[in-house]
């Protein structure tokens, strides 16, 4: 079996985004045309490629970008979405096949004189299948590697009453906060939405940051491009809004993910977060959820552990799982 790349343009969106949610090992929403296409032209060059078999049908495809660091070309796993890397068809995810598709993407980038290449994978919690064989393959090649750390709540192993497998503390804040009537509820009105967005941006304004997202982008997932996969939960007191977050569903794989957890300052005495996380967890239970991940709890490639991020979400009986992003340098050597 020979593969041959082909460099993505707007003809092969519709047998992308099949082949990445219903066709491959390891894609997710985040890696198709339809969420990928929401970014405004000229934000990044997109540089996606498709590895085609000998019949011309996908095997493979890896989204990325290109970018230019200190004059160096560089090939990133697409930087619209948190992850993705190579996604691989089910049927050519054995080791004889998977060798064959990156000794042609390395040979594609040699003659595209990139310096250094970065694949960001997707981490098994959002696979069908453990990465493993794609883990090891990239190794053989020279690939090296950084990790990340990041939680998750594995609801198929979490004691019947949630709160049971929190800390006292957390427990405390729980029973504190349903004494004094917060109620945990779906955001469904765009208002509602920007009066979320509005205690993000002020969370983050601490740390002179801003949403990745613009208030725009959000309700276009909402009311438009991701209506089946993103969702917006509130906790009100006498229905004003004391903290919220996002959640995206991976319906195919039962898990979901959380982004932009924030709430008020001006109430942590009363503990909306804490509520946030509970009720989070209460309601994929009755979704029949099978995961909820926290995200990453360090900074600067895996380098620095956050403590306070990490022991807040070990609290609520977290488990751990990597994130793991491969590079490879070609012509000389940089820093990924």
């Amino acid at each position: 079996m020979k593969f041959h790349i082909v460099e993505f343009t707007k003809d092969f969106e519709k047998k992308w985004d099949l082949f990445v949610q219903n066709e491959s090992v390891n894609g997710t929403f985040l890696q198709t045309r339809r969420f990928l296409s929401y970014h405004p032209f000229g934000r990044f060059t997109d540089a996606s490629l498709l590895i085609l078999d000998e019949k011309n049908t996908i095997a493979a495809v890896c989204p990325g970008c290109i970018t230019h660091e200190c004059n160096k070309n560089v090939f990133i796993s697409h930087q619209g979405s948190t992850f993705g890397g190579i996604i691989v068809r089910e049927k050519y995810y054995l080791a004889k096949y998977l060798l064959k598709i990156l000794n042609v993407l390395d040979e594609y980038f040699l003659i595209q004189k990139y310096n250094q290449v970065i694949l960001k994978i997707t981490p098994d919690l959002f696979c069908s299948e453990p990465s493993d064989l794609l883990k090891y393959c990239l190794q053989y090649y020279g690939y090296k590697n950084y990790i990340e750390l990041s939680t998750y709540i594995d609801l198929e192993k979490f004691k019947e009453n949630t709160v049971s497998n929190f800390s006292q503390g957390k427990r405390t804040n729980v029973n504190n906060c349903l004494k004094k009537g917060l109620v945990f509820r779906k955001i469904e009105k765009d208002f509602e939405v920007k009066i979320f967005y509005e205690i993000l941006c002020e969370n983050l304004s601490k740390f002179n940051a801003l949403p990745v997202h613009t208030l725009e982008e959000l309700l276009e997932f909402k009311n438009h491009r991701l209506t089946d996969e993103c969702e917006f939960y509130g906790v009100f007191l006498n229905e004003e809004m004391l903290a919220g977050g996002m959640v995206f569903n991976f319906e195919k794989i039962d898990v979901v993910h959380t982004q932009y957890l924030c709430a008020k300052k001006d109430y942590n005495k009363l503990s909306p977060m804490t509520f946030l996380y509970y009720s989070i967890i209460e309601e994929m239970k009755n979704k029949k959820i099978k995961k909820i991940s926290w995200g990453i709890s360090t900074e600067s490639q895996g380098k620095e552990l956050n403590i306070g991020l990490i022991s807040s979400k070990e609290s609520y009986g977290s488990k751990y799982s990597l994130n793991q992003t491969f590079y490879k340098c070609f012509l000389d050597h940089i820093d990924p």
